[in-house]
């Protein structure tokens, strides 16, 4: 009976003191024992065992390591059941009881100590380690793949759980993994469909198939091989069925016994390729890399209902990948990422898409940077420390330090440092960064401004919100975890909140300063909390008194009420003393700012962005949005800036001082002609608009496909 059987006998779900989430607990027995943090998952490890049901306990600490158990010489030459009944009862009565430990281990997994630490790994492990021979041989027990063992443990026996995501980077094993695990639950269960998808065809039938599933099974020893069809090379699928004739003797299987009647095969990559079908296991290869008109979303939104019947989830999924440009694949499998967050669930306590993500930073899994004991060497070893890796070479630098070393040597190459950072990322932001090519903005300078910003400590960012202490008289800021604002730099106490008034009118004191630009809505939000956020940047001009050409606040919410966003937008106006620029297509903020005679805070539409056709009265506060003037001064402005003032001034060698990641993110992502989608951009670009009030109108031909340059490193 497989794991996955198993787990669903017992209830893995428990209650753990002190924690929100419910503990899954991994052991096929339902014993308990250590708890563990896993990537947003609460797991509950099995209860470790007595010293001496640990294996190595009898070996010195130095010589604890992951090594496999040998099979009995007398059992080697044996090639199938048949063969094995054939032999005498006293040769199978000898040997029995070590049969009996492998299928005991598959089951509930082991325990072993490692360099005097005592390890468990799942039963799914130990067949990868034992009994999965790749193209390199058995594979090396390595610590975070027990994580990705572990985790996938726990997504297979959380009932809510749809299956494993993870997140990688280059030649970290994963595609031998989910070969091994296809084969290892294929052998066990009747009547079941196990199905593979990678980016091409081709890749799911040479590289995953033929290359790693059908070769893992001709690797396993006879006595886990269940009856075979009669396809000896087998290119279509691998089906477990009874035989219509006996193989050569060499290769032949057991007829003994009824055929499991399960199959893995392979499919084309198209959005449905299994739709219809039910499936037990479906593996997803490459699935950031799946280019249009495939889709991973939508693959995945039609085959997860392979693996559910009713409410009951019937079959898991893995799905694994590196990711891709966002214009060849990478978007959709975000978006499929960013669905999968354990700690963000519906009202059946399901993630948007079933799934549980995983990600591993690359310094944890780079080849040639594990110890004797699988331990990643990630950090420099002191001079006098010496450490033997697996392969017997010492490690001299820690893979951190490997990895940013190669970052350097491509430091005069904005496109190739690129490529190395998300091949090989640190973070899951590194993985997800697009490809700089054809890019509307410098994203080589961007991603230099964030890896910057990663490193600052402390971190001038600081979150919260801002709120009246006395109405109309005195904004304060509170700093709190989930607070809407994020702030780099505030006035000094003598300059904030200062009112002034012209005529009769509140005006922004210090326009000379600095200004703000606010990319607003209007409708409240939906049940669902759909629509576009509200936006807001304040940004420091040019000035001799304050630090100069930075944004020094960035908000993106999308409070209940248009009306709440409407107030923190005047409250930090208020506090700064800034007046605002805001897009005139939306005009409750202007009618809220009226209301509480703060109309003096919003500027009229810049001369420089006025036409002959603009109206008088109302519509000159602020910008139209659909202007063909406005549309390129705007991106223009952000371009600009990205070139004076983000990453390394070449001159100078001085990194820019723009703190604020998710606008460099939304910056990253933006398109011309989905403009409305980035809510930063619009916001951030309108605030540098308001800078250049006092400019002239430029004198352009705008065309939307040239209106500026492209980079193309």
């Amino acid at each position: 009976m497989s794991y996955f059987f198993e787990l669903n006998k017992m209830s893995s779900l428990v209650d753990i003191k002190g924690y929100e989430y419910k503990g899954i607990k991994i052991d096929p027995n339902g014993t308990e024992g250590e708890h563990v943090e896993l990537h947003g998952l609460l797991v509950v490890l099995p209860k470790k065992p007595s010293r001496s049901e640990i294996l190595f306990h009898d070996q010195p600490k130095k010589l604890q390591l992951w090594k496999r158990t040998p099979m009995p010489e007398e059992m080697r030459r044996i090639r199938s059941m048949d063969e094995w009944f054939e032999k005498p009862a006293e040769f199978r009565n000898k040997f029995r009881s070590y049969v009996e430990q492998e299928f005991q281990r598959r089951r509930d997994g082991v325990w072993f100590y490692n360099n005097g630490e005592p390890t468990y790994i799942t039963g799914r492990h130990y067949m990868f380690l034992q009994w999965s021979k790749i193209d390199i041989g058995y594979p090396s027990y390595l610590a975070f793949q027990k994580e990705i063992f572990t985790h996938m443990a726990a997504c297979e026996a959380d009932p809510r759980c749809f299956g494993q995501l993870y997140t990688k980077c280059r030649r970290s094993g994963y595609t031998n993994i989910c070969s091994a695990v296809l084969v290892d639950e294929a052998s066990q269960v009747k009547e079941k469909l196990l199905g593979i998808q990678s980016k091409t065809g081709k890749d799911s039938q040479e590289n995953i198939f033929m290359k790693k599933v059908v070769s893992i099974f001709r690797g396993y020893p006879f006595f886990f091989k269940p009856i075979q069809d009669g396809t000896t090379n087998p290119r279509m699928e691998l089906a477990f069925r009874e035989p219509s004739k006996r193989i050569t003797k060499n290769n032949k299987t057991s007829h003994r016994g009824d055929a499991l009647n399960t199959v893995i095969n392979w499919k084309n990559t198209t959005n449905n390729a299994y739709d219809g079908e039910k499936l037990h296991m479906l593996y997803l290869d490459e699935a950031g890399k799946w280019e249009k008109p495939t889709d991973i979303r939508e693959a995945w939104r039609i085959e997860r209902t392979c693996l559910i019947v009713g409410r009951k989830i019937i079959g898991k999924a893995l799905v694994g990948s590196t990711v891709n440009p966002m214009n060849k694949g990478g978007e959709e499998y975000k978006g499929l990422w960013y669905d999968s967050d354990p700690n963000e669930r519906n009202n059946n306590d399901r993630t948007k898409t079933g799934l549980y993500r995983i990600f591993i930073p690359a310094y944890d899994a780079l080849e040639g940077f594990f110890d004797a004991y699988g331990n990643a060497v990630v950090e420099d070893p002191p001079q006098s420390v010496h450490i033997h890796g697996i392969d017997g070479d010492t490690i001299e630098i820690g893979s951190k330090t490997y990895l940013k070393n190669e970052r350097k040597s491509f430091k005069d190459n904005p496109s190739e440092l690129n490529e190395v950072t998300r091949q090989f990322p640190f973070t899951e932001d590194e993985a997800f960064r697009d490809s700089i090519e054809g890019s509307l903005f410098n994203i080589g300078k961007i991603y230099q401004q964030i890896e910057y910003n990663d490193e600052l400590f402390p971190n001038p960012v600081v979150v919260g919100n801002f709120t009246w202490r006395e109405k109309d008289k005195e904004v304060v800021f509170s700093p709190t975890p989930n607070g809407r604002f994020r702030v780099s730099w505030m006035p000094d106490p003598s300059e904030r909140n200062i009112l002034k008034t012209e005529r009769g009118k509140k005006i922004a004191p210090f326009s000379a300063y600095g200004c703000g630009g606010v990319d607003s809505y209007d409708l409240d939000a939906t049940v669902d909390n759909r629509g576009s956020k509200g936006a807001l940047h304040m940004y420091n001009k040019f000035s001799m008194n304050r630090p100069s050409n930075m944004f020094v606040v960035e908000y993106a919410s999308r409070p209940d009420l248009a009306s709440i966003f409407y107030e923190d937008v005047l409250m930090c106006a208020f506090y700064y003393g800034y007046p605002l620029l805001v897009e005139n297509n939306k005009y409750g903020i202007v009618r809220y700012f009226e209301s509480r005679g703060y109309d003096g805070y919003l500027m009229d539409r810049p001369r420089h962005l006025m036409s002959s056709s603009s109206h008088v009265n109302v519509k000159t506060k602020g910008i139209p949005s659909n202007s063909q003037d406005v549309i390129q001064s705007h991106a223009q402005s952000i371009e600009k800036y990205i070139h004076d003032h983000v990453g390394v001034n070449y001159e100078s060698g001085e990194t820019g001082k723009m703190y604020f990641n998710k606008t460099l993110e939304d910056w990253i992502g933006f398109k011309i002609d989905k403009r409305t989608k980035f809510d930063l951009t619009i916001s951030s670009g309108l605030a540098l608009l308001a800078a250049q009030k006092s400019k002239e109108k430029p004198k352009s031909d705008f065309k939307e496909k040239t209106f500026f340059r492209r980079y193309k490193v």
